[in-house]
Order: C-alpha cells, then structure tokens, then sequence
C-alpha cells in the first residue's frame, strides 16, 4: 500500500494506491535500480538500517538487501553468498567468490525478513529446500539458485550464483 498525501488548502486529502507487484518483480526494480551504483558500499549502508525511503516499510530494507546482495554476488562472480542466522541471533553475511569473507550483516530481524520474502518467491515452506530463480535484469536475465537450510532456531540462506 502506497499512501500520498495531497495537501489541498484546508482540507487534506489521503489517497492510497494499492501495490501489486510480486516480491519478485520489486526485487528485480530494485537490482536495475542499484545498477549504477557501488552495491558493497550500499550493502554497508543496508546493514545499518539505511533503507533510502521514508516510509520504514520493513520489505523495503528486506528487499534492498537481497538485491544488493544478488547484484553485488553477480559483480564479484560469487560462486554463492550466504545469510546464517544462529539460535542465538546473531547473522553472518558470507561470499565465496576469490576466497571466502564476511561482509556487514543485517539486523537478525531484517535477515528474518530475507529469508521470507526469498521463501515466498520460490514458495518453499520446508527446511530443507532449492529452487531456480531467474533474476531479469534490463535487458539480460540471471539464473541463481535459492537454497533454505533450517534447523530448530538456526537458519541458512543462499543464493548460488551461474559460473560465468
């Protein structure tokens, strides 16, 4: 739901467009948005909370970590990254391109969100799943993997990326 404040004189107007778009298709905006960009320097600004929009909109950071993180792992010709949430809370963001290193995590409460939306694009509910995604970005698309790993509190999260 996007809500627009139209100030007309005394009496304010609120109107609301209801969003449609699939978690997919916003994924896909976001990456073409974050094209021209620095991603690991976004991702940093992601991991603190930095969303770039007004509204706090919990997805929005969710969504503009994911994206940044497929866009900075497509880059760096990642073979995969992963998002490792612990029982204790605490995330890891990890990328295996040229060696294996740790990048600036989310909030647990913002990994939780990923993990989510990643699991209602591919609609695994299991523990245990793996499912194709193909990314469109501008004009080309990307085939990556999804893959879920879940175990009592703990949950992993990655994204397999083409050899390129």
């Amino acid at each position: 739901m996007i809500t627009f404040n139209l100030g007309k004189g005394e009496k304010e107007v609120i109107a609301m467009i209801r969003d449609d778009r699939s978690y997919h298709q916003k994924l896909q905006e976001l990456i073409d948005c974050f094209m021209e960009t620095d991603p690991k320097a976004e991702l940093e600004k992601a991991s603190k909370g930095v969303t770039g929009v007004p509204t706090g909109d919990p997805d929005e950071l969710a969504l503009k970590f994911l994206g940044l993180g497929i866009f900075y792992g497509a880059t760096e010709r990642a073979r995969n990254i992963s998002l490792q949430r612990a029982k204790d809370g605490k995330v890891l963001f990890t990328v295996e391109s040229r060696g294996k290193y740790q990048l600036p995590a989310p909030k647990a409460e913002v990994a939780d969100r990923i993990i989510s939306i990643a699991r209602s694009i591919t609609h695994i509910d299991d523990d245990q799943g793996k499912q194709p995604v193909s990314v469109g970005i501008r004009n080309d698309r990307m085939d990556i993997t999804f893959q879920f790993q879940r175990k009592g509190q703990e949950e992993s999260f990655f994204i397999h990326f083409p050899e390129l």
